[in-house]
């Protein structure tokens, strides 16, 4: 239990179901058998999931590290969740205010909120994205927006401002099958990815296991499907399931050098759309090696020297970064056009930025080398 909070419990492997436990204990086993020498990294096939969408990008650069079907327009469930909670925890800047439950959760599913009952924002989205409970669906968006009409006009217009494009919402729980309510797993990993850069959406969505309370005295223990939150690795986010969707699983966890964000829509059994997301992870993660991007004293280029001749600049210092191995690096230099005379051996002649994959590693500065003869 992290200190102060009293709705944690700790995380891990654990017998609560044995169902669970035959899970992560073959997990385990494929997490050994997965992680080859990083030599052989590159030869690696990635894993092919059995659900009929799925996908898996680095979190930090949000490049697609393996798809299929990606822009498969499919029912998402309670993924919908997701963008629900985002636009909640954005709008509230106290997640300790007191909701009143509309009348309509008594005709909702969930923790067993009634009418009028008082619950607060963070314990109402514990049990949205826990328990995935429409009750709790029902209060945030009403007591947020004042109707679900104008919620859901939020939802979709969040989705245009962050370009997902083959969403779109019409309910904001995802419990009601229709064409007209789709996403693709390109856009769930995309809106996944930006919900997890919220430090008040991974507190939410890191929990296995929570005790929900609200009312005078009410409280609901709730346990969350996404088996990823079993390993130590795992910190997020949303499990769905519907007849016409079928199991779908948005996770996100580092089990390496690097975080990821994977999707599945259209599984057919959950035990499966798990396992396929744990072998998508320790497969992304042989892609990635920490490596020197450049050494101390490492020449890195020359400036030409008035009169004739060029004046060597190298790196000052050292600059190490996790970087996928097949990126290229690329450098970005400022330095001036040229010197008039030639500067001190150490003098600061300008700087170098490296970037792979679009993601910034670093900047050193460049210094004036020593001339060999």
């Amino acid at each position: 239990m992290r200190p102060g909070d009293d709705t944690a419990r700790p995380r891990g492997p654990r017998a609560r179901r044995p169902s669970r436990a035959l899970l992560v204990a073959f997990c385990s086993l494929l997490l050994v058998a997965t992680v080859p020498e990083a030599a052989a990294a590159a030869a690696v096939s990635a894993p092919q999931p059995h659900a009929r969408s799925a996908i898996i990008i680095d979190r930090v650069s949000g490049r697609v590290l393996y798809g299929k079907g990606i822009h498969r327009e499919r029912q998402p469930a309670s993924l919908t969740k997701i963008m629900t909670a985002i636009i909640v925890i954005q709008r509230s800047p106290d997640l300790s205010r007191r909701l009143v439950a509309p009348a309509s959760v008594a005709a909702s599913s969930g923790i067993g909120l009634r009418p009028g009952e008082r619950i607060t924002i963070r314990q109402a989205l514990l049990g949205l994205m826990i328990k995935s409970a429409q009750d709790c669906a029902a209060t945030l968006a009403i007591r947020t927006a004042g109707d679900t009409g104008t919620f859901v006009r939020w939802m979709n217009a969040k989705a245009r401002k962050l370009g997902l494009r083959d969403t779109h919402f019409t309910n904001v729980a995802g419990n009601r099958d229709t064409p007209a309510h789709h996403s693709s797993v390109y856009d769930l990993a995309r809106l996944g990815r930006y919900a997890m850069r919220d430090a008040r959406f991974r507190e939410i969505v890191r929990h296995d296991t929570v005790t929900i309370r609200w009312g005078s005295g009410r409280h609901a223990v709730v346990d969350s499907h996404n088996m990823l939150l079993t390993f130590p690795w795992g910190d997020g986010i949303k499990c769905g399931l519907t007849k016409s969707a079928g199991y779908c699983l948005a996770g996100s966890g580092k089990p390496g050098l690097r975080a990821f964000v994977s999707v599945s829509l259209g599984g057919y059994a959950r035990r499966e759309d798990n396992l396929d997301h744990v072998a998508l992870f320790e497969w992304a993660s042989t892609l990635y090696e920490e490596k020197t991007v450049v050494a101390a004293g490492d020449l890195v280029a020359t400036v030409p020297l008035a009169g004739g001749g060029d004046v060597p600049v190298a790196a000052a210092t050292t600059l190490a970064a996790v970087v996928r191995s097949a990126a290229p690096v690329r450098v970005s230099l400022t330095l001036p056009d040229g010197f008039a005379e030639r500067p001190a051996e150490g003098t600061v002649a300008g700087r170098a930025e490296y970037r792979a994959d679009g993601v910034r590693l670093g900047v050193v500065s460049l210094v004036v080398a020593r001339t060999t003869l």
